[in-house]
């Protein structure tokens, strides 16, 4: 469910578009009218947005939308080769904008995107200058019979790589489920339907609007991802447990957990392997049983909130966290290891034992707060590592 969980808007809004197109000529003229305009305030506010949060995905998105609607809009593309190459590489560049790194819009480490669009560009522009033969050879010539085609003006080839393009997005978001990419996939659908339909002018409203809003969802979405989780990790971070400990109320467990000896594992094997022990650690809390919601509160130390339990009947599944961890071996790779020790240097790669010490505390004490619960969980947190680390205490 988790894997359909941020596709979800981006399918409704497929389905919105097409009614919208479809819908269209049924409109009051005066809601035609201001759709019109809405394309424009979209794609400005798109881009504003893309600039204020330095999201080079998104920016090149609307770009990518931008020139669709230009090209469209002012019949640039008036023969069938440039057509055809509009219609290859304006999706085709989804997919690349979608894989590539986050670099900036700004930046000397932007300029692989940039080269991407110039690159398309000159090419179509050479080609079409030059009307090559070969191109439309490739470009417009008839695989297989027309007459399963007839309902599409586009060349056989657009329609392959545009097939293949959508089913390589689709396994991707599969692989790695995120709005960033489910965005990605909706543009392009929205590029190609758009494409199909031509120079309409319902076409251009309604379907840029849609891809514009998708724009925004990703927007939306990474701006909530940066603000409520750990970059590191990828677990709710303090903000979150904040908005949690405001909402709560009733019975429930604030469980403090802390990694062991984490400084001098630091010391040890350096920051990179003391990063690798936190996501590992961010791992085994996301398989915490009894429904227990996890948060990184910051260095070494997470939170645990039982919602409905008391510290009772959160032990156990505390215990079973603790005992998970520690018999996870943790293997460092020797890549990691100091330079400077020779001894480690000539060892294979090994695994170390990590473990946790954990405090907790409830509501039933009369705390004032969420709060109170949890500095007292941080008093037994203390507690359980004067008993000697790698045990539960309250």
């Amino acid at each position: 469910m988790k894997t359909f969980k941020t596709l979800i808007p981006v399918l409704f809004l497929i389905a919105l578009s097409f009614y919208g197109y479809y819908k269209y000529v049924q409109f009051p003229s005066v809601i035609i009218n201001g759709i019109v305009f809405l394309p424009v305030f979209l794609a400005v506010l798109v881009v504003g947005l893309a600039i204020h949060f330095n999201r080079s995905s998104v920016f090149f998105y609307a770009v990518t939308i931008i020139i669709a609607n230009l090209v469209l809009g002012l019949s640039l593309a008036s023969t069938e080769l440039s057509y055809a190459l509009l219609s290859i590489f304006l999706p085709l560049l989804i997919p690349v904008i979608t894989m590539l790194p986050e670099r900036g819009i700004i930046s000397a480490r932007a300029i692989p995107a940039y080269t991407v669009f110039l690159i398309a560009i000159l090419f179509s522009v050479v080609v079409i200058m030059t009307s090559a033969e070969w191109a439309n050879y490739i470009f417009l010539t008839n695989w297989l019979p027309p007459r399963y085609f007839d309902w599409t003006h586009q060349s056989q080839t657009v329609l392959i790589i545009s097939f293949l393009a959508t089913i390589y997005m689709i396994v991707l978001y599969f692989l790695r489920p995120s709005p960033h990419v489910a965005s990605g996939l909706g543009i392009m659908i929205m590029l190609i339907v758009q494409l199909h339909s031509g120079h309409v002018s319902r076409s251009l409203n309604i379907f840029s609007s849609i891809a514009f809003f998708m724009c925004l969802y990703a927007v939306m979405q990474e701006s909530w991802r940066m603000a409520y989780l750990d970059e590191l990790t990828e677990l709710p971070s303090r903000r979150a447990l904040r908005e949690k400990f405001q909402k709560i109320s009733g019975l429930y467990a604030v469980a403090m957990l802390d990694v062991d000896h984490f400084k001098k594992f630091n010391d040890t094997y350096g920051h990179d392997t003391g990063d690798a022990v936190l996501r590992m650690i961010a791992t085994k809390l996301k398989k915490v049983t009894g429904g227990g919601s996890y948060y990184r509160y910051g260095g070494e130390e997470f939170t645990i909130v039982f919602n409905g339990k008391s510290t009772n009947e959160a032990r156990l599944h505390l215990e079973n966290l603790r005992e998970l961890i520690a018999t996870t071996p943790f293997v460092i790779n020797r890549a990691s290891r100091r330079i400077n020790d020779r001894k480690e240097k000539n060892k294979k790669n090994k695994s170390v034992v990590v473990t946790v010490s954990i405090g907790m505390a409830d509501s039933t004490k009369g705390s004032s707060s969420p709060w109170d619960v949890m500095k007292s969980a941080d008093k037994a947190l203390y507690r359980a590592k004067e008993k000697g680390r790698n045990c539960l205490s309250e």
